[in-house]
Order: structure tokens, then sequence, then C-alpha cells
């Protein structure tokens, strides 16, 4: 039986920059290095435009690449509240260690971003930082903490300013808090994850295969007890359209184009159904799926704190 088509998306990635300057120990792109490339404005628009719902909650401008190496961040911003659709919040994630800084200020005077995340693993040392994300600098992460700070505060935008840290530790993470909540950011703090293909499994264990079709798959029905009352629809895309099926891995499958298809074409296309069978009855013989950690939405044993999170 065919699904009824989609009139809201909880959860929106789609990528602005195809690739990122780092080689983070945790993160398949430091195997893969793929060559950094940014979405043409015409394209972007076009994007947008094949969204063909009435309302996304959480629209995030990235999925594997890192936004601020775009140069006209704010140009793509404008195109935004042009749509027919209407976004409660956009979200933007960056490895705070490249920025184009007059562009960047236009694109928080603008009004659009709602929330700012910097990635900043480690122990709360500009050592073990540096570390684990190669080549980055303390120094580096600790401008763009205070210069955004600084800026939002110029513009009078009530732009949410957080951080997202892998950090275990207990004493750690009060050495994050120490460092981050003085300068107007708000810390959240997550495990390891085994990403496949990653350069280094950071977990300290061996990966836990999910089974079955995973919960960036599933069909609504399978949130049929999360709050969001089945408005669980999803969507990632890379910079040049194509959308693949998770922010997990960068290249786990092709499920269709924006550039080309709309958003509900792609939900009712040959290739995410094919992809969804595979995963259903023969996910073990997958590349990148079947060493996947990530489970079923019904499945709470498995370690997926990473997915649906707004």
């Amino acid at each position: 039986m065919s699904r009824a088509p989609a009139t809201s998306i909880f959860l929106a990635h789609v990528d602005i920059v195809h690739g990122c300057q780092l080689r983070c120990v945790g993160c398949p792109n430091s195997v893969l290095q793929p060559k950094v490339r940014q979405v043409e404005e015409a394209d972007f628009a076009a994007i947008l435009a094949n969204i063909d719902v009435q309302r996304i909650h959480l629209l995030r401008l990235f999925n594997f690449g890192e936004p601020l190496l775009h140069r006209n961040l704010s140009g793509l911003l404008a195109h935004i509240p042009r749509q027919k659709w209407k976004v409660e919040q956009v979200e933007l994630s960056t490895n705070a260690q490249k920025v184009y800084w007059d562009d960047f200020e236009r694109a928080i005077a603008s009004g659009v971003l709602t929330r700012i995340i910097a990635s900043c693993d480690g122990d709360g040392t500009p050592e073990d930082y540096e570390r684990l994300r190669p080549p980055s600098t303390w120094a580096k992460l600790e401008q763009f903490l205070e210069r955004t700070k600084a800026l939002c505060d110029k513009h009078g935008q009530d732009i949410e300013l957080r951080t997202m840290t892998v950090c275990e530790d207990p004493a750690a993470r009060e050495r994050w808090n120490a460092f981050l909540l003085p300068r107007g950011w708000t810390p959240r703090f997550r495990r390891w994850m085994w990403l496949p293909e990653s350069s280094q499994n950071m977990t300290g264990r061996e990966p836990r295969p999910g089974q079955g079709v995973c919960l960036f798959m599933a069909d609504p029905s399978e949130f049929t007890e999360h709050p969001w009352d089945g408005e669980v629809n999803q969507l990632y895309a890379d910079a040049d359209g194509t959308v693949v099926p998770c922010c997990v891995h960068p290249q786990a499958g092709m499920l269709g184009n924006l550039r080309q298809q709309t958003y509900n074409e792609v939900l009712a296309g040959a290739a995410r159904a094919g992809f969804v069978e595979a995963l259903r009855s023969r996910r073990g013989e997958m590349r990148i799926c079947g060493g996947c950690e990530v489970g079923p939405a019904r499945d709470p044993g498995q370690p997926q704190e990473a997915a649906l999170d707004s």
C-alpha cells in the first residue's frame, strides 16, 4: 500500500558544502577525504524548492560537510524564508576552524539562524582537542566562540549557542563547562559512537551492528509511541542534491536527487524502496549498513544518540 505524501519533515540535513578540511579520528571523512566543494546558490534554491512539504521542524545546513567553508552563507540563508514551507529552527554546526567573517556576520544579522553549534571533542585541554581533530588549533576555537558571541550580541540576535562534545569523563566535562559557559556557550556531551569506515574505533569495544530497517529509514508508523506523534519524516542531502539515507556515513546509499526530484518523489521512488528492502532482507551484506550500529526505531538497546536529535 502506498503511503500518503509527506506534509512535514521533522529533521532535514541539507549540506551546503561537500567535504571538510579536518581529519577527525572518529569520522569517515578522515578516510574518504572528499574534495571540498560548495553548493551553487541556484542549485541550493532548486533543492529547497523541491522540498514539497508544508513545514520543517529543524533544518540543519550540514550533514558531513563543513558549512562555514561556504563563501556566501548569507546569500544561501536568504532563500529559506522565500519557500512555500515554514521552518521552526535553522541550525548550523561547524568545526569552528575556518570562517569568512564578513559574510558570517551578515548571516548572523539576517535573523534566519536560530542555533549555532560548535563541535569540539576531547577532555577540555588544547592538547587533546587538537589530537582528536587535526589540523584544528585551540586558539581558533577560542576565537570563534568569543567572536561569534560578540556578533550575536552586536546584532541583537537571540541565537542559541551550543557546543557538541564527545567526552565521557565527568572531570573533563567540568573542564569544558568552565571554559564554555563564561563565553556564552551551552555545552552538550555525548559518548563515542562507531561510525563505519572511520579511521579509529574510539568506543573501546567491538561494534554491535544493528539489524533490519534502521530508524533513519523507518516508516513513521514505527514511531507511534514517540511524542512527535508520527511527525518523523527525515531528509539527508549532499551539497549536489543527492539524497542519502542518514548522517552516519556520507556514502551509505543514493536515494534520489533534489535538483531533479521533489522530496515526495524520492520518498516514493524505486531507489529508496530498494534500499529499504535490502536493509530488511540482507543488511549484513551491505558495505556500510552491515557494520552500522543504528538499529530499528523501536530498539532502545542500540547506541543511537546521534539520531533525530533536536
